[in-house]
Parts: C-alpha cells; sequence; structure tokens
C-alpha cells in the first residue's frame, strides 16, 4: 500500500543483499530509494542530493557510520535530517555513540520487515511535523517582520503629520499675526478717518503676507501628496533649454531686488528635448534657483547651466544652479533633502524658508528617474546638480 507521504530514502550499507532487500521493500511502499555501499559515498550523495531520511549501516569498511553521524551533525544543512542506524546485536555501544549524535532511531540486523516499516513511518511522521512546525514558524517570523515595518512606516507617518501640523501651525502663526494688526490698523485708520493715503501700502503688505502664507501651504500640500503616493505627474515633450530659461526668467526681478546678477548659459548644440512633467520639473528647478537667490549676499553672482551629458550609454539632461552664499557644512549636505530641515546657512534678504524646499526637488527630479546631488564647500558657494534621463526625441510635425 502506498504511503500517505511518499519520501526519498537513502539506504547505506556494504553489503549488496541488504540493499536490495531494502531497496524492494520502500519501493513497494512507494518510496524512492538512493543507495550507498560505503560512508564516503553516502556523504558525497548527502552533499548533491536531498533526502527525508537515512538507513545507515554502523559498521562500514572506509568511513563507517559513526563517521557519517559526525559529519552530518557538523552540516547545519543535514543536521536534522532523520537517520536510522542499522546494526548488529554485538554493535550497542556504537549505536549509543550514534544517537548521541543525532540518529533517531535504529534497527537490529536482520532487518524486520514490519519493524523497518514502522521505524520509517515514526521518521517520516515526525519529520513532517518538524518541517510543518518549521514552516510555521517561518511563516509567523515573516508576518511578524512585515508587522513590524508596517508599525514602522505607521509610527513615521505620525510623527510626519506631527511635524506636519506643528510647522504649518509654527510658520503660519506669525503671518496670520500680522495679518491680525493690519486688519486692526486699517479699522483704528478707518475710525480716525486717516485711512486713505495708507490703504495702498497696507493693502500690499497684506498681498505679502497672503502669498507667504500660500508658499507655506503649497509646500506643505506638494510633500504630503508626495508622501502619500498620490502623484499623478503629466509627462509630456518639452524643450528642457526652454523650460529652465523660463524659469530663469521668473526669477530675474527676485534677483535684481537683491542686486544678483542671474547666468544662464546652455551648451546643448540645439533643441533638448525629454518627457517630463512641465509643472513638476520646473518647480524643482525654480525651488533651486529661488534657494540661490535667497542665501547670496546681495551684488554676488547666480549661474544656471544646462548641458548634455552621457551616463552608462543613455542620453541625459545636467542642469546645474551655482551660488557664491555661504555654502554648506558636511552636515548640511547630509540632510539637506530631509523634510523640515533648516540648514545652517540663513537667507540674506529676511526671505522665510519652510525647511521643504529641497525635499520637494530631490521628489520631484526622482519622478523623473533622475537624481539630484550637491557639491558645496563652506564659504566657497554652492552647485546643485540635476541629472534627468532624455527618453525621446522633439514632437513630430
Amino acid at each position: 500500500m502506498t504511503p500517505a507521504h511518499p519520501a526519498r530514502i537513502l539506504v547505506v550499507d556494504d553489503t549488496d543483499f541488504n540493499r536490495e532487500v531494502m531497496t524492494r521493500i520502500l519501493e513497494r511502499d512507494g518510496h524512492v530509494v538512493e543507495t550507498a555501499e560505503d560512508g564516503r559515498e553516502a556523504l558525497d550523495k548527502l552533499q548533491t542530493g536531498t533526502y527525508d531520511m537515512v538507513l545507515l549501516d554502523v559498521m562500514m569498511p572506509h568511513v563507517d557510520g559513526i563517521q557519517v553521524i559526525e559529519a552530518m551533525h557538523g552540516d547545519e544543512r543535514l543536521r536534522r535530517l532523520p537517520v536510522v542506524m542499522l546494526s548488529a546485536l554485538n554493535e550497542q555501544e556504537s549505536i549509543v555513540r550514534c544517537i548521541q549524535l543525532g540518529a533517531q532511531d535504529y534497527l537490529p540486523k536482520p532487518i524486520n520487515q514490519q519493524l523497518l516499516k514502522a521505524r520509517i513511518h515514526a521518521c517520516l511522521e515526525k519529520k513532517r511535523r518538524h518541517d510543518l512546525e518549521e514552516q510555521y514558524t517561518l511563516r509567523v517570523e515573516s508576518i511578524s517582520a512585515q508587522l513590524q515595518a508596517a508599525n514602522e512606516q505607521l509610527r513615521r507617518a505620525n510623527q510626519l503629520k506631527t511635524r506636519f501640523l506643528a510647522t504649518a501651525a509654527h510658520d503660519l502663526k506669525n503671518p496670520l499675526g500680522g495679518l491680525l494688526l493690519l486688519a486692526d490698523r486699517l479699522r483704528m485708520d478707518a475710525e480716525a478717518g486717516t485711512q486713505g493715503t495708507a490703504i495702498p501700502g497696507q493693502a500690499r503688505r497684506i498681498g505679502e503676507v497672503v502669498q507667504r502664507m500660500l508658499h507655506i501651504i503649497n509646500s506643505l500640500l506638494d510633500t504630503a501628496v508626495q508622501e502619500i503616493g498620490e502623484v499623478t505627474p503629466n509627462f509630456e515633450q518639452a524643450n528642457l533649454g526652454d523650460l529652465v530659461h523660463d524659469v530663469v526668467k521668473a526669477n530675474e526681478p527676485y534677483a535684481a531686488s537683491k542686486e544678483i546678477r542671474l547666468h544662464y548659459h546652455e551648451t546643448l548644440g540645439g533643441a533638448c528635448w525629454g518627457r517630463v512633467d512641465r509643472l513638476r520639473l520646473g518647480q524643482a528647478i525654480d525651488n533651486l534657483v529661488n534657494n540661490a537667490i535667497k542665501y547670496s549676499p546681495l551684488g554676488r553672482n547666480v549661474w544656471v547651466e544646462v548641458a548634455p551629458r552621457l551616463a552608462g550609454g543613455e542620453e541625459r539632461a545636467r542642469i546645474e544652479v551655482r551660488d557664491e552664499g555661504p555654502g554648506l557644512t558636511a552636515e548640511d549636505q547630509a540632510q539637506a533633502f530631509g523634510l523640515f530641515q533648516r540648514l545652517s546657512a540663513q537667507p540674506t534678504g529676511g526671505e522665510y524658508s519652510t525647511g521643504l524646499g529641497l525635499s520637494i526637488v530631490k521628489q520631484m527630479v526622482e519622478l523623473h528617474g533622475g537624481g539630484v546631488a550637491i557639491d558645496s564647500h563652506p564659504g566657497r558657494g554652492a552647485s546643485f546638480i540635476v541629472e534627468i534621463p532624455l527618453r525621446s526625441g522633439p514632437p513630430a510635425d
């Protein structure tokens, strides 16, 4: 009768007759049998094959059963493989030694067919239960690791939410206070009948405060959307030279207000087309150019350069924004692209920083399959280098 769980069994005995008898009995029960005539051959087969159990003779020439068990005991893969020893009645001390080394049981010679089947069934059932228990343990460990990872993600998400709310509360508090003061001043001027000449300046100031608040809110929202993975890019063909040049032109009034000379240079040798999300890549470059102006002393220079580059057989666009500001320390560079990071450098014109600009740059650039790097030394300015792949040519006419 075929057993419920047929097995692959290695029979090791130096007597041909014993090997043949045991092979015939086991194969009739549906097991797959391989044989070895001594311990050396058995160890070779154990190293290269996969078995469910071993029937192992104690006394053999060259390498005996005790040496085989010792070798198996020292091998992590073979240590738990069930072994039933085959022995004559005068080999009891050797049997005890083998069991001490890990053998499961023994069979006296000559082999009794019913006892052989019973021993094999017991060993295989024990191995099956052990394997199920091991699989269960591994599964529990895997689920536990997944739960730990999920808990860590939840912890980080909760920290992010807390920092998000704290930053929003802190950064919006002062502008809101300013708006209240302006509103109160407008009320007092209206009551005194002197608001006529003050209204244009106060209105302009209100507009500036509202713009600052919108900038804070938009930065926070951009970061939140990116963190929860809900960004849906709108890729389209764009001339990267034109895109960067437009960003530079849009920042010229800001640079002029600080007497900073803003230089644009490209070495593309013609149009440089890529499949990009214009809005998000433009936002990333704008953050870099805006930061370069924000942290540069009055009257200095900011350079923006666009050039092609071949890396690993892939065409890429290299966009560099370089300034003459205070530069970044090694510690600054290590945390520059993190969320809510305010670095050691301070804006030179009293501007405001959310600590989110560079993290948004990194997110938007990586959205395009690219990367961003920093080259900076304290006191010698900073260069931010963006590289993105160019995936296709210009649109068809």
